[in-house]
């Protein structure tokens, strides 16, 4: 528990940081980010530049991003854990995402058979040498079922928190949707909260529901009731709409062709992959194709150039703007991205809605604001949520097989 004298700032050590997402949301509630560390060149040349401007962190005093922190830029598998901060450090949080790509639907699925898939194997050794207070995980919800080296789905995530319980941590896995909490944006992320004493929080109460239920209904029955409406794209755009022309992608004049018809919350689809219980192929909309429904929150933003469109009042059609998705993610209004344009967008596509780090970091200080250090670590079940999406992984395999073998 934290004395009443003590540092009012939570030291913590960020790992594969990328852009730095989930780092604001945390700073913006009070944790102190003592290092970074992050193999790509191009986000650490990101970090290192918004470090130097000094941004005021005004939710949580006359602090500023980043300020004071060691920005790493390196392969983590080989850096010595001590390299991260003064081996005296108190770190009271230990968070980050390992890449996801290889548990992303989005990819090919492969798992701990692509070397991506194993680098949660240095977050339990950062965790492992570091022994923070608290730890939080974050990854795409591919992780829930991704398959381990037995071939089972679900295997992963329970060899990850049976890693971190033998540890000696109680680790509690959830999935979390940023529209949830506020954002204007349906995303979609599953994270783990590990705490060494007691048994770690509950995830924190969502404020925000997609279905609006009639006023006058039992609010027992309803508990929505208690919810706002998720915020929709077009609320987004009537405030924080990209307005400057040049930065506008059209489509050809073939590609408007084929969208201009196209009923808004769709897209192109492509025939996908042929299965037994789908003869006709289990399709998806060709990347690129998609046309946003703006009175729903929008969709995932991607790290491609190629973002969602958006229908104008006059039916002209142009892409989410580069802006329009830093926005959509969090992002201070002056945080600015190096690289290429491919590399602006992968890196802002890639990282974590800030409103994440801020949800879960009040979450986390008020744990250490109030644990017992004298309890011993408590196990916690997968949710059954969890099980429901592995057993029905399971049937499908049964069902079609392994689609995604390469």
């Amino acid at each position: 528990m934290i004395s009443s004298t003590h540092n009012p700032f939570f030291p913590a050590i960020s790992l594969f940081t990328g852009a730095g997402g989930l780092d604001i949301g945390l700073e913006k509630v009070g944790f102190e980010v003592v290092s970074t560390i992050e193999i790509d060149p191009v986000c650490c040349e990101t970090l290192s530049k918004n470090q130097a401007k000094k941004m005021i962190i005004h939710q949580s005093g006359p602090r500023c991003h980043l300020q004071g922190t060691r920005i790493i830029n390196k392969d983590i598998k080989k850096s010595p854990p001590q390299e991260l901060a003064p081996t005296d450090t108190k770190v009271n949080c230990l968070f980050g995402g390992p890449p996801c790509q290889t548990f992303s639907s989005a990819g090919k699925m492969q798992s701990v058979f692509d070397e991506r898939g194993t680098l949660f194997q240095e977050f339990v050794r950062m965790v492992d040498y570091w022994k923070p207070t608290t730890f939080l995980v974050e990854n795409v919800r591919g992780l829930v079922t991704a398959r381990g080296f037995d071939g089972k789905p679900g295997s992963v995530i329970k060899n990850i928190i049976t890693a971190f319980e033998n540890l000696g941590y109680s680790c509690r896995a959830g999935l979390l949707n940023a529209a949830d909490y506020g954002a204007y944006q349906r995303r979609v992320r599953c994270f783990i909260i590990g705490v060494r004493h007691g048994i770690s929080p509950v995830f924190p109460e969502v404020a925000h529901a997609a279905i609006q239920v009639n006023q006058n209904e039992n609010k027992a029955l309803f508990p929505e009731l208690e919810k706002k409406p998720w915020q929709s794209l077009g609320t987004f755009l009537d405030t924080s709409a990209d307005n400057n022309k040049a930065n506008w992608v059209l489509p050809t004049p073939t590609l408007f062709e084929q969208l201009k018809n196209i009923p808004e919350g769709s897209g192109l689809k492509s025939q996908g992959v042929i299965e037994n219980t789908r003869p006709g192929g289990h399709w998806g909309y060709r990347q690129g194709t998609f046309i946003t429904d703006q009175t729903k929150p929008a969709r995932t933003v991607t790290g491609s150039t190629a973002q969602d469109w958006i229908r104008l009042n006059d039916g002209t059609l142009r892409r989410l703007t580069f802006l329009e998705v830093k926005r959509l993610q969090g992002f201070p209004e002056p945080w600015t991205f190096c690289g290429s344009k491919a590399q602006q967008f992968k890196q802002v596509g890639n990282a974590v809605p800030a409103i994440f780090g801020k949800v879960l970091g009040q979450t986390l200080i008020k744990y250490l604001e109030t644990y017992n250090s004298n309890l011993k670590p408590q196990k916690i079940r997968l949710p059954e949520r969890f099980e429901q999406y592995i057993n029905y992984t399971k049937k499908e395999a049964a069902r079609n097989g392994m689609v995604r073998k390469s």
